[in-house]
C-alpha cells in the first residue's frame, strides 16, 4: 500500500511538474475592453436631457444626452437670414448682368448705326458743298458774261442812237427808225441793269457756300459725337466683365453663407450627443442640469465586440508562449473556464508605461521580475454576453510554436472592429465637406 501510494504520488508529482513546465500560468489577468469617453463636440451648455443610465445597452446613433439647443438654434436662424440675404443679392446681381448683356449689344448697335448715319450725313454735306460751290461759281460766271454782253449791246445801242440821232436831225432817216434806235438803247440799258442785278444776285449766293460749310461742320461734329457714343457704348463690355466679377463675388458670399448655415446646423446637431457605436454605458460623469463643456466626458461606454483578456505574464514565464497558442481562462465569476488563444505579446513591460516610472540613476535598485502584457482572444459561447470588463481571472497558456497566421488574422479583425468608429467619423466629416 505504501508502495502504491508512493507510485501514485510520484505520478501526480510528475504530471504536475510536466504541466507546469509546458504551461505558463498567471493570476494577474483581467477581462478588458476599449473604454470610449463620450463628450460634447464643439458645444457647451446645460444638459437638458439624459436618456441613458449606467449598464444600459445603446445602439449606434442613439441619443444619449442633449445640450440646451436654444443658443445654437438662434445661430442657425442668423445663418439662414445671412444666406437668404446673400442669395437675394446674388439674384439681383445676376439679373443686372443679364440685363447688361442684352442692353450693351443693343446700345453698341444703335451707336454704330448712328455713326454710319452721321458719316452719310457728312458725305451728303460734303457733296452739297461741292455742288453749291460749283453752282455759285457757274452762276457768277454766267452773270458776268451776261453783264459783259449787255454792256456790249448797250455800247452798240449808244453808237447806233448817236448816229441815227444825227441822221434824224439831218432828216436822213425816218422818225420811226429814230424811235426804234432810242428804244433799242433803252432796252440795252435795261439789259445792263438786269445783268448787274443777276451778277449781284450770283455774288450774293456765295452765302450758300458758307451755309453748306457750316452744314458740313455740323455733320463732322455729328460724326465725332457718334464715334464717341460708339466708344462709350463699347465700354459696356467692361461693365459686363465688372458685373461678372461682382457676380462671382456674390456667389462666393452665398457659398460662404451656405457653409456658415451648414456649420451652424451641424453645431446644433452636436447638441444631441449620440452613441458612436453599439455598446454598453459603464459610467455617467454628469447628471441632468449639469453644465457640460466641449471635450469633457459626460459618460463612458465600450463595445462588447472588443472584449478580450490582458494577462500580465512574468518575464521568466514567456519561454514557450507564442501567438496562436491555446489558453484556458478560469474566470472567477463562472464555474466553467473559457477558451482562448494568444493574439500577441507586447514589445514592452507594463512598468515602462507606469505613471511614475522608476528612477534607477541614484543606484537604489532592486531587481524585480517584470510583467509583459499578453493579449488573449476569448472564444465566444453562450456565456459571452455575461462577460464584463474588469473581471479577474486566471490564465493557463499552453506552450508551443503557435500559429502566426491565425494570430495575425485575429489581430487584424480586432483592429477592423476598433477602426469602425474612426471610419464612421471620417465618413461623417467627408459628408460635411461634400455638402453644397
Amino acid at each position: 500500500m505504501v508502495l502504491a501510494l508512493v507510485v501514485a504520488a510520484a505520478w501526480f508529482a510528475f504530471s504536475w511538474l510536466h504541466f507546469r513546465r509546458t504551461h505558463s500560468i498567471t493570476d494577474d489577468a483581467f477581462v478588458e475592453a476599449h473604454i470610449v469617453n463620450i463628450a460634447p463636440h464643439a458645444v457647451s451648455g446645460h444638459i437638458v436631457r439624459f436618456l441613458v443610465d449606467e449598464n444600459e445597452r445603446v445602439t449606434e446613433g442613439q441619443v444619449v444626452a442633449e445640450i440646451d439647443p436654444v443658443l445654437y438654434r438662434d445661430q442657425v436662424a442668423v445663418a439662414q437670414a445671412k444666406l437668404n440675404t446673400a442669395e437675394a443679392e446674388l439674384q439681383r446681381q445676376q439679373q443686372a448682368l443679364a440685363r447688361l448683356k442684352i442692353d450693351v449689344p443693343l446700345q453698341i448697335e444703335v451707336a454704330k448705326r448712328t455713326l454710319a448715319a452721321a458719316h452719310a450725313d457728312r458725305a451728303k454735306a460734303d457733296e452739297a458743298l461741292k455742288l453749291t460751290r460749283e453752282e455759285v461759281a457757274r452762276s457768277i460766271d454766267e452773270a458776268r458774261a451776261g453783264l459783259v454782253a449787255s454792256k456790249a449791246d448797250h455800247t452798240l445801242a449808244k453808237q447806233e442812237y448817236a448816229r441815227f440821232t444825227v441822221l434824224y436831225q439831218q432828216e436822213a432817216v425816218t422818225q420811226r427808225r429814230s424811235e426804234e434806235v432810242t428804244r433799242a438803247l433803252e432796252s440795252a440799258k435795261a439789259h445792263v441793269d438786269v445783268s448787274d442785278a443777276k451778277l449781284a444776285k450770283a455774288l450774293a449766293e456765295r452765302r450758300k457756300i458758307e451755309v453748306s460749310s457750316r452744314d458740313l461742320e455740323v455733320a463732322q461734329s455729328g460724326v465725332e459725337k457718334a464715334a464717341k457714343s460708339v466708344e462709350l457704348a463699347e465700354t459696356g463690355h467692361e461693365q459686363i466683365r465688372e458685373v461678372e466679377l461682382l457676380t462671382v463675388v456674390k456667389a462666393k458670399t452665398v457659398e460662404e453663407a451656405r457653409r456658415g448655415l451648414v456649420s451652424a446646423e451641424n453645431t446644433l446637431n452636436y447638441t444631441k450627443i449620440r452613441a458612436p457605436f453599439p455598446g454598453v454605458v459603464v459610467k455617467r460623469y454628469r447628471h441632468l442640469g449639469d453644465f457640460a463643456s466641449a471635450g469633457v466626458a459626460i459618460l463612458s461606454m465600450y463595445d462588447p465586440e472588443l472584449t478580450y483578456v490582458t494577462a500580465n505574464l512574468e518575464e521568466d514565464r514567456l519561454r514557450g508562449v507564442a501567438p496562436g497558442n491555446a489558453v484556458e481562462l478560469q474566470v472567477d465569476a463562472f464555474a466553467e473556464p473559457f477558451k482562448g488563444r494568444v493574439v500577441w505579446i507586447d514589445k514592452s513591460t507594463g512598468a515602462q508605461f507606469a505613471l511614475m516610472p522608476r528612477n534607477v540613476v541614484s543606484g537604489e535598485f532592486t531587481k524585480v521580475v517584470q510583467r509583459v502584457p499578453v493579449r488573449i482572444q476569448i472564444e465566444k459561447d453562450d456565456r459571452w454576453p455575461l462577460l464584463r470588463a474588469g473581471l479577474s481571472l486566471r490564465t493557463v497558456i499552453a506552450h508551443g510554436e503557435g500559429d502566426p497566421t491565425w494570430a495575425e488574422q485575429a489581430a487584424r479583425q480586432m483592429a477592423e472592429v476598433e477602426a469602425r468608429y474612426n471610419q464612421r467619423q471620417v465618413s461623417d466629416l467627408a459628408g460635411l465637406v461634400d455638402k453644397p
